[in-house]
């Protein structure tokens, strides 16, 4: 992907300080900002001599060649694949500018806490400073990427449930871009407190197709004792966008954490998912679905991780490739010796409808005790000869036949979409976006 010079300011410490300076941001936050800023500096892009990355090659990109930060007015935002009035909070944020918020007025009674971590910083730092293990994260295979995040991340968006509150309906998130040479930092944070119930639905997303853009979006989520999280993220940048998105989760004991991640977009995209499980009872369903065309590349990293006893987590992830396309799926599995009696698993599958297309899948597993229960799989393959013969010898054309295939092959990751009505508004979408027409 190669990339043309940007028109914009440069990334620098001195960018920093001026972004910083606009915000009118606390001290402790630009000292955060400028050590991530250092911290990118001292952090080489990943070598396809890496482990994880030698599968996806960045040769031609640098996050240097983007504009972090600018002070053009914001644009509209596009119009996105879902209605904004089904949910009970939204959040807009268009470019480098703070997010537009709307929140009922009935939560916003209840104690919820829906609006920009910019805010959060300067209302609610208290939270900020105790939101769990935040300060404890490793570094991870995108630490070029995050670090940048933590130098220039624009608006962000802060989500705190109280204690024993259950949000009823969704709340939504919306990153757009509308403009090409930019580059964006989402940073999402999610705390759902002991007891608690939330569903958010994220999208990512470009005004255009042709904008060339870069994104390094980075997401923490802590769900608390007994607390529940559904959290449905679609990726839909443009065409010529480059992604490097990364999300962790910290469940809490007998907490239960159920992600479901859309691939629908992006020229060059690698996400790090990691779920983790530190407390006993916990339990975790991260569901995966990507669709790619053209010459696009996707690299998925996952990461389950087990030191609670008695925790369970369940990774399935497929994917749709046509043409020239790629993808890779690169997961791990760890668990430790105190993580007795745990059972895990994790899937990758990859339906090819071209000869061209390509496929791989590493999956792994670092297991330190065998009082446990721990299965991986993986297959990449075709649709059936003797399933197409099944469908159109009670009448289907081959087409249509074709599309019934694959409507039965992502259906079950459509299935795990809370909200009927978004569940329904992503079917048609992924049907279409998967060559799917009539039914």
């Amino acid at each position: 992907m190669a990339l043309s010079p940007t028109l914009e300011a440069r990334p620098s410490a001195e960018l920093v300080k001026a972004h910083a300076r606009q915000g009118h941001e606390p001290d402790w936050l630009v000292a955060q900002r400028l050590a991530s800023w250092q911290n990118y500096c001292d952090t080489p892009l990943p070598k396809i001599t890496d482990e994880t990355w030698r599968r996806t090659d960045l040769r031609g990109i640098s996050p240097d060649d983007f504009a972090p930060w600018g002070e053009r007015p914001p644009a509209a935002a596009p119009a996105g694949l879902f209605e904004k009035d089904w949910f009970a909070g939204r959040s807009i944020q268009v470019d480098w500018h703070d997010p537009e918020i709307e929140l009922d007025s009935g939560l916003a009674d209840s104690g919820l806490i829906f609006c920009s971590l910019a805010r959060a910083a300067r209302d609610h730092p208290g939270l900020l400073e105790r939101f769990p293990g935040l300060a404890e994260q490793s570094p991870s295979s995108l630490e070029k990427f995050t670090t940048l995040n933590g130098a220039f991340w624009n608006g962000g968006l802060f989500i705190y449930v109280p204690p024993g509150l259950t949000v009823e309906a969704p709340l939504y998130s919306m990153i757009a871009t509308t403009r090409s040479r930019i580059a964006v930092f989402p940073r999402l944070l999610i705390w759902v407190d002991d007891g608690a119930s939330l569903e958010l639905v994220e999208e990512h997303c470009s005004e255009t197709l042709d904008d060339e853009t870069l994104a390094c979006p980075l997401t923490y989520a802590y769900v608390g004792d007994r607390a529940t999280l559904n959290y449905e993220h679609v990726q839909n940048w443009g065409l010529h966008t480059a992604a490097f998105a990364q999300t962790r989760t910290l469940a809490g004991r007998n907490a239960r954490v159920n992600l479901c991640q859309f691939s629908l977009g992006a020229a060059l995209a690698k996400s790090y998912t990691e779920v983790s499980f530190p407390q006993p009872g916990s339990e975790g369903q991260v569901w995966g679905l990507t669709l790619l065309d053209g010459r696009r590349h996707i690299d998925h990293e996952t990461r389950q991780i087990h030191h609670g006893d008695h925790t369970y987590s369940n990774l399935f992830y497929k994917g749709v490739l046509r043409e020239r396309s790629r993808s890779v799926f690169y997961g791990t599995i760890e668990i430790s010796d105190t993580a007795g009696q745990s059972n895990t698993y994790q899937q990758n599958d990859n339906l090819l409808l071209s000869k061209q297309a390509r496929a791989d899948s590493i999956p792994g597993m670092e297991i330190r005790t065998y009082d446990v229960r721990c299965t991986h799989g993986a297959t990449i393959g075709r649709i059936e000869e003797e399933e197409l013969f099944y469908l159109m010898s009670r009448g289907f054309t081959r087409p249509v036949a074709e599309g019934l295939a694959i409507r039965g092959y992502v259906e079950p990751v459509l299935a795990q979409v809370s909200d009927e009505r978004c569940r329904d508004r992503l079917e048609q979408e992924v049907l279409f976006r998967a060559g799917v027409r009539g039914r």
